[in-house]
């Protein structure tokens, strides 16, 4: 029963968090980038002298820091809280100490990308979102929010092994 009541709690909280963040916002678009921008601008990187606690993805906003997949988390689970299909999977380069999460958000036209740990978004030639489909034929340039403090070229190579949504497990965040 405690774990049944400890799932409900979380639930509502997240409605509740979801909405206060969102406010009167409409479109999907808008409410999308305010989480983006709200999980960047809140959520603090995991201090070295703390431990990683790794529990529910609730505790993040409580604690108010996390490493890397924390920010992904809660970026994709706040998104699933206000209608938007999202996901997020971390890619490998040939390095094998060069790893990095990103969120997929799906939207009519595909899925986007974000990196709300770093503040990167991509944008195509258009000025729109950027989808997998853009980015794989190169059509796409990095923005970031807030003072992120990115290169274009640190994502380049993750770019470059971006997989098809497919391939992605898109259970975690729904």
């Amino acid at each position: 029963y405690l774990k049944v009541l400890n799932f409900y709690d979380r639930h509502f909280n997240y409605k509740w968090l979801a909405k206060r963040i969102i406010g009167n916002l409409e479109t999907k678009e808008d409410r999308i980038f305010r989480l983006f921008q709200w999980t960047y601008d809140t959520i603090k990187p995991q201090p070295k002298s703390l431990p990683i606690m790794d529990d529910h993805v609730w505790n993040v906003y409580v604690r108010g820091y996390g490493v890397s997949d924390n920010f992904h988390d809660l970026f994709t689970t706040l998104c699933s809280y206000v209608g938007v299909e999202a996901v997020f999977h971390r890619l490998k380069i040939k390095d094998p100490d060069k790893l990095i999460g990103l969120s997929f958000v799906k939207l009519e036209k595909g899925w986007v990308v974000f990196d709300p740990f770093k503040g990167g978004y991509f944008l195509n030639k258009m000025g729109g979102w950027a989808t997998i489909e853009e980015i794989k034929n190169k059509n796409w340039r990095m923005e970031k929010i807030g003072s992120a403090e990115i290169a274009d070229s640190f994502y380049k190579p993750f770019l470059e092994v971006l997989p098809d949504i497919e391939s992605i497990d898109l259970g975690r965040a729904n």
